[in-house]
């Protein structure tokens, strides 16, 4: 079995991807089936551990920069937010509807409206609305009964457009929005990890996870470890990124950012030669 695992230069990224595809996706089920079976039975030696609903999971700075957790449901609501406060989170995102195709995948754990609720001892809320077509951005005041006076800010992610098992139909909008959490993250210095759910809180919850890994490598390296960030995480918690659609499509998503900046390369090249002509180059066009 070939397997191309491993960090990949960025410069070679792009015939990397175009040889996993060969051969009707030959390598990429190849280095699926080692990254997402194989190493899923290594892991069930911990069989508590991995089967927990909620399990720490480790970023590129951080061995517990992400909580990857199951929906809450009516009976765990209270305990996620309770989660939530003890943890000190200030995002979190949630990648699945309530329900899908007819099927409960997550409770509604948060208020419909401005009017406060109570989850245990938290009171919950609800101070901004942004919605969008394929997310919605929701801010929540979060405190306890014991301080009342000392209430903290925690923000929802809320995409949309993410089917069961699947994948979105394209890469654009999830891209866009891995980068926003990343940059509300990183202007809150000292908050605590950052949730991650979906229904299950494995498949859309671990390509989310990797997916910002991987952009992360993006801009501070010159190499990416897509195999390396979904075996990690699947050292923490089984099932991260569940398919390989979802496998194949993390690998879409790098490629669709490096189009974009080679795009936008030539066309500032474009304008800064054309800003370069002598004027009368210029006037004769």
């Amino acid at each position: 079995m070939i397997v191309l695992k491993g960090p990949i230069k960025i410069l070679n990224f792009e015939s990397h991807y175009n040889r996993l595809q060969a051969d009707s996706h030959y390598l990429l089920s190849e280095e699926t089936s080692v990254v997402i079976s194989c190493w899923t039975r290594l892991c069930c030696r911990r069989t508590e551990e991995r089967t927990a609903t909620t399990t720490s999971c480790p970023g590129n700075t951080f061995r517990r920069e992400y909580i990857a957790t199951q929906g809450p449901l009516p009976g765990t609501k209270d305990d996620f937010w309770k989660l939530v406060w003890e943890q000190n989170v200030h995002n979190m995102v949630m990648v699945t509807q309530c329900v899908e195709k007819g099927r409960v995948k997550c409770d509604h754990y948060w208020p419909l409206d401005q009017d406060p609720l109570y989850y245990g001892d938290l009171i919950v809320q609800m101070v901004s609305e942004s919605v969008l077509p394929e997310w919605t951005i929701r801010e929540f005041s979060i405190c306890s009964e014991e301080q009342l006076s000392f209430p903290r800010l925690v923000r929802q992610f809320h995409y949309t457009v993410w089917p069961d098992h699947g994948v979105p139909e394209t890469t654009e909008s999830l891209i866009q929005l891995v980068r926003t959490v990343r940059d509300y993250v990183n202007r809150s210095p000292g908050s605590g990890p950052t949730v991650v759910h979906c229904s299950a809180g494995v498949g859309r919850t671990g390509t989310f996870i990797v997916l910002d890994r991987v952009l992360q490598q993006l801009d501070s390296k010159d190499t990416l470890d897509i195999y390396g960030s979904v075996f990690d995480l699947r050292l923490h918690r089984s099932h991260m990124v569940q398919t390989e659609c979802q496998y194949s499509y993390l690998h879409q998503c790098v490629c669709d950012v490096l189009k974009a900046r080679k795009l936008q390369r030539e066309q500032e090249h474009l304008v800064y030669a054309n800003y370069s002509l002598p004027r009368e180059t210029l006037c004769r066009r």
